[in-house]
């Protein structure tokens, strides 16, 4: 009797976080026969278009996971602001008694003191399956610690190196963005071979692009098209101009100087053009401050 547990089959598992690991959680919780609930609120488009639509639920909000779920299970980035302690007392007294959480994500997203008390005063009566321990469940029978071994094989370093080179190479010849855990998610298509793109980290404040557009354009400066991303107070703004500046550096030290902006850098043909040179042309404003 020790080891009867329940039915996978029918219960409601809620996924927060739906990026890579996230979505794939999803399609094996789905073959299992069980209903998933999934919340990410800076879900990219190409994490969307992995999710099977269809035979899942997105919440409107994190709170309509906390009550519809019999188990949860986190996927999310640490972030000090923003999920620490993100299953906290709150959270946990909008989940159903017998919730399961399963945490592989970072130790700090759950509020071990608040779910110790919420075992101890008979709250909550599922498990919490993690593999961080914490100091203030260590010990506690509902408490499982597993070993942290996500990446310990041969293949997966191998295969995390050879992502980190192959999105900062993206990122310097096109300024994409992928997999940040305090930027937005840019995802962005090579440009053409005679085309200058400039790259602006701005605070994402009302008012701030458009001060940027206006400036370029009392410059003398064309705009072919551009994109404009937000995370939380950053924003990442890219613009494809039409020609090469005639004073690049000239432009990013009078760009540096509108209120908003954090930093710039221009993005050429790299190793064909002076521009192009990998390190040239990069302003950070609040350095330059200092």
């Amino acid at each position: 009797k020790m080891f009867v547990g329940q039915e996978l089959t029918g219960k409601t598992l809620g996924v927060i976080g739906l990026g890579h690991i996230g979505s794939r959680v999803v399609g094996a919780a789905l073959s299992l026969g069980m209903k998933v609930v999934g919340f990410d609120p800076a879900l990219s488009l190409e994490a969307a278009w992995r999710l099977p639509g269809d035979q899942m639920t997105r919440a409107k909000n994190i709170e309509e996971l906390y009550k519809a779920s019999d188990y949860i299970s986190l996927h999310v980035p640490y972030i000090k602001d923003k999920t620490h302690h993100l299953i906290n007392a709150e959270a946990l007294a909008m989940c159903k008694p017998g919730v399961s959480i399963c945490n592989f994500a970072r130790g700090e997203i759950v509020d071990g003191a608040a779910l110790r008390s919420a075992y101890e005063n008979g709250t909550m009566t599922g498990k919490y399956v993690s593999d961080f321990a914490d100091k203030d469940l260590m010990g506690h029978p509902q408490h499982l610690v597993l070993p942290h071994l996500g990446a310990s094989t041969a293949e997966a370093e191998e295969n995390s190196a050879a992502m980190a080179a192959d999105q900062i190479i993206d990122f310097l010849q096109t300024g994409s963005i992928r997999n940040s855990v305090n930027f937005p998610d840019a995802r962005l298509e090579p440009k053409e071979a005679d085309s200058y793109r400039l790259c602006i980290v701005n605070e994402n404040n009302p008012g701030v692009l458009g001060t940027i557009t206006t400036f370029l354009g009392e410059e003398g400066i064309n705009i072919d098209q551009q994109i404009n991303l937000s995370r939380g107070n950053v924003a990442y703004t890219v613009i494809d101009l039409e020609k090469l500046p005639s004073d690049p550096e000239g432009l990013q030290n009078k760009l540096g100087k509108v209120e908003g902006i954090l930093s710039s850098r221009f993005i050429g043909f790299p190793f064909h053009t002076e521009i192009g040179r990998p390190g040239t042309f990069y302003h950070v404003s609040w350095y330059q401050e200092v």
